[in-house]
């Protein structure tokens, strides 16, 4: 859930007492404050007094005020659905501070653009935003903004499917809200956490997640998150096939979200209602949810909610037997999906294509889109979809007559169901929700003690102030004298601290030293410019680690009849990437030594079992383990033949002005426990003189920078060799440079850098 910029609200009768007798000035505040107060009660009233706080900021010539009243518009229209036009209410404020230098202001309108960016599904743009809304509020010091906008990036993540970083960012983001005391947003990233481990199918380890967000919520008596809670609870419940639970919390969600007129959230239960009603065979109920839910979506340009409710309206026509009107509402969430970058909606969408055409009896067609499925979910860690994709394949080669694979693909979907359905699990979920059933009760028991010890607590303040006067005399005296030895322990204190500063400076100027030796020590290793040289005479090697000693790194070989190239990018960068690094290369260099003339696809699969063997540390997601992606080729100049093979990384070729790109498996190194069937492909390619081969790591490309601070993207990549080609190698390497420092800017490098060209002569 990303957060948007609000801030807290006094009582609204108070408030327009205050208004009748108040000074201009004061007005503006009053005014500021009953914005607030209406925008989740009266939206007219709300934009009645925002409107006059505006009038009379541009009447006093307080521009800092009005910009304040500009973006409370935004907010309002923000919380009624009407994204684009928030978005100008923001640009318009963002532009009043810029003029007046107000940070905090542009900080806080960045934000809100991020949010309404990732609502309609532009996951750059706002990526974009909250980096820069993020950026300032660190050189502000504003803690609590920066702990915000972690979440609202993780948020980003999750949606493009990169769940260890969308991890991170909850997790970083809950920590600061936790040293903040910021319950609420405490709450908000342990709710997000529990998202990404459904996703995983840890439902134990999601609802532990749910069930703390829960108390929290229930400690506050927040309305709004309660909903959100009650979804989430829903959810698990569903998961386990109870069902009647399930649709018990969904309605207690919709509730709240009609009693607050909140569409957003209305959508989503009815969502989550109609796919109850399916999974239960009430069919007719299930489409008239599913259609509401869809009605409310369009209407607020949701893109991400409008793919995932046509998934299940084609999963609805499936049950009801009318297959091709499935297929229209299957094609249209992928496409979606697809312009959103959304991974793992496209996942789900080409399992359910894959459903549709075994029911149309054609089983090329469908064992083609559960293998398109499966390959995202080789980088991705989905087992529901996997398991689900293994079953409809088991089908479908049953239905062909290959017996062997549907039995082979039933094993595998069998395995993957047994681990998500293990009865210890269930026992551990009736645990869990026992325990936060008492925590809730004793949340309202605690919130009952409360209430009385305010009254309690009145009494005790009037005696207080009595006795404070008393001692309030005798404590000047005792602190004036604590003051003076304050100030002696502080002088001695300076002293210890100045001389461990000291010890400080000398350890990092010690591990800074280790490095830079460890630097020389990874370069010795990497082959010399002279024997590259030889092997290639017109070649160069573009090569810029982000830290000292780097993940990237290049390798080349050569027996009696071919030489060898590869651009490899291992695990991280720093430190750690250059330990993963020295593996890698090493591994290379004995594979070709213990077998002359190997190929390419062949090195590769024997470099992903030698490295997955000394890399697997047993992480519990496998998302999160070591790896190297890496482009390699083997050249055999007298016959002008190229092989390539490719670990994510492709393969760049230009020929007469023209660009031909060769790619890759999407199968990292080090995944061979996890996919020990999957093996790398080879590319034979005829190569001619003048030729342009690029091999390359994603630093120069994900690289953020430019006018819009944006990556510099592979398609900007190509077109720059495209420019570059025919120069000489060295000059390649100085317009490369060039352009990387001009878009980077002022901007941090954010990954090692390389790229190898080789002029074929």
């Amino acid at each position: 859930m990303s957060t948007l910029t609000f801030y807290a609200q006094d009582q609204a009768d108070s408030l327009l007492n205050l208004l009748k007798s108040a000074n201009k000035t004061d007005k503006i505040q009053i005014l500021h404050q009953l914005t607030r107060q209406y925008m989740v009660v009266d939206g007219d009233l709300c934009m009645k007094y925002a409107n006059e706080a505006i009038s009379l900021a541009d009447e006093l010539n307080k521009p800092e005020e009005k910009a304040t009243a500009v973006k409370n518009l935004g907010n309002l229209l923000f919380y009624m659905g009407e994204y684009r036009k928030a978005e100008t209410y923001y640009l318009n404020s963002i532009e009043i501070n810029e003029k007046t230098g107000n940070l905090k202001g542009i900080a806080g309108g960045y934000n809100n653009i991020g949010v309404i960016n990732s609502r309609l599904g532009n996951y750059e743009k706002a990526l974009n935003f909250y980096q820069r809304s993020m950026q300032i509020k660190k050189e502000l010091g504003d803690l609590q903004g920066v702990a915000n906008t972690l979440n609202n990036i993780g948020e980003i993540y999750k949606f493009r499917g990169d769940y260890p970083n969308a991890i991170l960012n909850y997790q970083q983001s809950y920590d600061m809200k936790k040293d903040l005391n910021d319950k609420m947003g405490m709450a908000n990233s342990l709710n997000n956490l529990g998202e990404i481990y459904v996703i995983w199918a840890d439902y134990e380890k999601a609802l532990q997640f749910y069930l703390e967000a829960s108390t929290i919520w229930i400690e506050l008596n927040n309305d709004q998150f309660m909903a959100t809670s009650f979804h989430n609870i829903g959810e698990i419940y569903q998961r386990f096939e109870n069902y009647a639970q399930a649709e018990k919390y969904y309605f207690k969600a919709l509730d709240i979200q009609k009693a607050r007129e909140d569409r957003n959230g209305m959508a989503f239960s009815l969502r989550n209602l109609g796919k109850i009603k399916m999974l239960t065979d009430n069919l007719s109920e299930a489409e008239n949810y599913f259609l509401d839910a869809l009605s409310i979506e369009e209407a607020l340009e949701d893109k991400s909610a409008i793919a995932i409710t046509l998934n299940y309206l084609g999963e609805l026509n499936i049950k009801k037997k009318q297959s091709n009107t499935s297929l229209d509402y299957f094609k249209q969430a992928l496409e979606i999906n697809q312009e959103l970058e959304n991974v793992h909606g496209m996942a789900v969408n080409l399992l359910s294509l894959g459903k549709v055409y075994y029911q149309l009896e054609d089983y090329s067609q469908s064992i083609t889109y559960h293998q398109k499925s499966l390959e995202i979910c080789e980088t991705h860690n989905f087992p529901t979809i996997v398991q689900g994709n293994y079953l409809s394949l088991a089908s479908n080669y049953q239905k062909t007559g290959d017996f062997k694979q549907a039995y082979q693909n039933y094993h595998y979907s069998q395995e993957i169901k047994d681990s998500l359905n293990k009865i210890e699990r269930h026992n551990r979920f009736a645990e869990l929700e026992t325990k936060y059933q008492s925590e809730k009760k004793e949340k309202e028991l605690q919130l009952k003690d409360v209430e009385l010890g305010k009254k309690e607590a009145e009494i005790k303040q009037r005696n207080f102030q009595r006795n404070a006067l008393i001692i309030g005399f005798a404590l000047v005296f005792f602190l004036a004298l604590a003051i003076y030895r304050s100030f002696k322990q502080k002088q001695k204190a300076n002293l210890i601290l100045n001389h461990q500063k000291e010890e400080i400076e000398d350890k990092n100027k010690e591990i800074t030293a280790s490095i830079r030796y460890a630097k020389n020590i990874q370069n010795a290793l990497l082959p010399h410019l002279d024997y590259i040289k030889e092997i290639y005479p017109d070649s160069f090697i573009y090569y810029r680690p982000k830290d000292i000693v780097s993940g990237d790194f290049y390798w080349f070989g050569k027996d009696s009849r071919y030489s060898y190239v590869a651009a490899v990018d291992a695990t991280g960068h720093g430190v750690p990437g250059a330990f993963i690094s020295l593996l890698g290369y090493n591994l290379l260099n004995t594979i070709l030594k213990e077998n002359p003339g190997i190929k390419p696809h062949e090195i590769l699969n024997e470099l992903n079992i030698a490295f997955s063997e000394r890399m697997y540390k047993g992480y519990e997601q496998e998302a999160l383990r070591d790896s190297m992606d890496l482009a390699l080729c083997r050249i055999d100049e007298k016959n002008m033949l190229l092989e390539y093979s490719g670990a994510y990384n492709p393969l760049w070729i230009i020929r007469k002005g023209e660009l031909a790109e060769f790619k890759a498996n999407k199968l990292s190194i080090g995944s061979f426990r996890e996919f020990p069937d999957r093996k790398y492909t080879d590319n034979e390619i005829r190569i001619e003189k003048d030729d342009m081969i690029y091999l390359f790591t994603d630093g120069f490309a994900d690289q953020f920078g430019g006018p819009m601070d944006k990556k510099f993207m592979y398609k900007r990549q190509k077109e720059l060799l495209l420019s570059i080609h025919k120069e000489n190698t060295n000059k390649q390497v100085e317009v490369l440079d060039n352009a990387f420092i001009e878009w980077k800017g002022g901007n941090e490098q954010i990954d090692d850098i390389l790229v190898i060209g080789i002029h074929i002569i």
